[in-house]
């Protein structure tokens, strides 16, 4: 008896409709919604197979997304990246049916966040939020265009924070239960003042109700960059944890030269707090680290030695790091590919004590990003030079024989033309 009246506690709890009164989420929209716009796109896409190719050509597209306006005398409204990805005319429609066209002013897919710039309209920003402060089971509501029915209100709660997607960088997101659809993405996520605390970006297509919100920080940092279409770089500490035992965070890893050894971090530190907050998980200091840039200053308390230490790590990107410890990318056109030197934490994985590594690549390569060179045609692959040698020789042969590392396995490629 006990656990099912516990159960019905649990049940109701959980219960979107008991979360805000009528009259208190209407208020909330009637002030959030002139700031959250529709957004319809059009575009061409290329031919995806060469049957496509031969008998149909580019295939014109339609799509639908969602976005608010963060800065009124600017015009600034954010999106995802893949709301607008490929289109060749932007339309914004405003929640009284006003029309306006709208420019891209920057985009990141790697993020999957975009900045537009829409004249005329003249709508209010909305209000930004403080994602950290937000607990599990807190009310939130979304507002935006699901399927094309426009301005749409979906309310539920915060269930889960600090949720990995397996991006490579920013890879941190709210988790809620409010309902989020195709066409909701690039909306905002408001906390139950009205203040934007996400982006809505993803759905867990498994589930009815598992959706997921950038945190409203990565806006933030992002949008001085992308407002004035300069690239978004992640910062980067240069230390990697470790769970021990008792589940505590250690420092495993220190990166010579890497903000973290410039800080005075030390391999085997307990990992305490970090901006003067309790720090026990690694979801907790995925928080302060996933949503981080540049320049930023993050202050980790650290237990050492049965004492307390204090070490201020000023990020910097990782690109940074690389450059000043093995030199600047090398663009190898021949193989349509970019190469840079082996860091320790690349030549580790990979097993070995020199190469290079492909760090960019152009459609039509034989090789993806990640490969390690050690040998192209007979040739030790030890820098750049070595690589740009091997595509010479290949190119004079018509020929290409290359010793590689793809994903953790050594593996030889073959090819003739």
């Amino acid at each position: 008896m006990r656990v099912f009246m516990l159960a019905c506690v649990l049940m109701l709890s959980m219960t979107p409709s008991l979360a805000f009164s009528d009259s208190a989420l209407a208020d909330l929209v009637d002030a959030a919604a002139p700031s959250v716009v529709n957004i319809h796109t059009t575009g061409t896409r290329a031919p995806r197979t060469a049957w496509d190719a031969l008998f149909g050509g580019s295939q014109r597209f339609n799509s639908l997304g969602s976005g608010f306006v963060v800065d009124r005398d600017r015009g600034l409204v954010v999106t995802n990246q893949h709301v607008i990805a490929g289109a060749s005319r932007i339309q914004i429609l405003a929640w009284d049916g006003r029309v306006a066209e709208a420019e891209l002013l920057g985009a990141s897919p790697e993020m999957d966040l975009a900045v537009l710039r829409v004249r005329g309209l003249d709508l209010p920003a909305v209000s930004l939020g403080d994602s950290r402060a937000l607990r599990v089971g807190e009310d939130v509501f979304a507002v935006g265009n699901p399927y094309g029915h426009g301005h749409t209100v979906t309310q539920g709660i915060l269930s889960a924070r600090a949720r990995s997607l397996g991006r490579e960088a920013f890879d941190l997101f709210l988790q809620t239960d409010a309902a989020i659809n195709p066409g909701n993405s690039g909306g905002p996520l408001f906390d139950s003042a009205g203040r934007v605390v996400g982006v809505n970006t993803i759905v867990d297509a498994r589930a009815e109700a598992i959706g997921f919100a950038m945190p409203i920080e990565i806006v933030r940092g992002a949008l001085p960059a992308l407002s004035a279409g300069q690239r978004v770089r992640a910062g980067w500490p240069g230390v990697v944890l470790d769970v021990g035992e008792r589940g505590e965070l250690l420092v495993g890893t220190v990166f010579s030269d890497s903000p973290a050894d410039q800080a005075g971090l030390r391999v085997g530190d307990r990992v305490v707090t970090v901006q003067g907050k309790s720090v026990s998980t690694t979801a907790s200091w995925a928080e302060w680290f996933e949503v981080a840039f540049p320049g930023e200053v993050r202050s980790v308390g650290v237990q050492r030695d049965g004492g307390r230490h204090e070490a201020h790590i000023e990020l910097e990107s990782r690109e940074t790091w690389a450059r000043r410890n093995v030199g600047d990318p090398v663009g190898v056109p021949a193989l349509r590919i970019t190469v840079q030197g082996l860091l320790p934490d690349a030549a580790e994985s990979a097993g070995v004590r020199s190469g290079q590594m492909v760090i960019s690549v152009e459609p039509g390569s034989w090789f993806r990003l990640g490969d390690v060179l050690l040998e192209l045609n007979g040739i030790r692959v030890l820098g750049a030079e070595d690589v740009a040698r091997g595509a010479v020789d290949a190119l004079s042969r018509r020929s290409l024989q290359a010793q590689i590392i793809r994903e953790g396995r050594r593996v030889t490629l073959s090819n003739r033309w």
